[in-house]
């Protein structure tokens, strides 16, 4: 059975919050609070599941470092395959509609 409209929309709002979590600029504390209320939610896309726990398993508060670091700790968890043109975008994150795309998902 092909997805719903509504699950294909909640997974491209998913890819975009991780996007946003995934920024260069991203505010720590916006990237805090989102990490927080996304740690009970049901990810529809298993890709984005892996994302978020990646960015969960890396301890460091520079979204830099984090950028540089996350391939390596989704093939350490062993999910060499995941397509990081996707979430490490040049774009600016989202940081002031962050809070938003989380309340979209809950």
């Amino acid at each position: 059975m092909p997805p719903s409209h509504s699950s294909k929309a909640a997974a491209e709002i998913e890819r975009e919050v991780l996007r946003a979590l995934c920024g260069p600029n991203i505010d720590p504390a916006a990237w805090l609070r989102t990490m927080a209320r996304l740690e009970t939610y049901a990810w529809l896309d298993a890709e984005h599941k892996v994302v978020y726990e990646a960015l969960r398993a890396l301890r460091t508060s520079d979204p830099q470092a984090r950028r540089e670091q996350l391939p390596a700790q989704a093939t350490r968890m062993g999910f060499p395959d995941v397509g990081w043109n996707d979430y490490l975008t040049d774009r600016r994150s989202a940081n002031e509609r962050l809070d938003q795309l989380a309340d979209a998902l809950e």
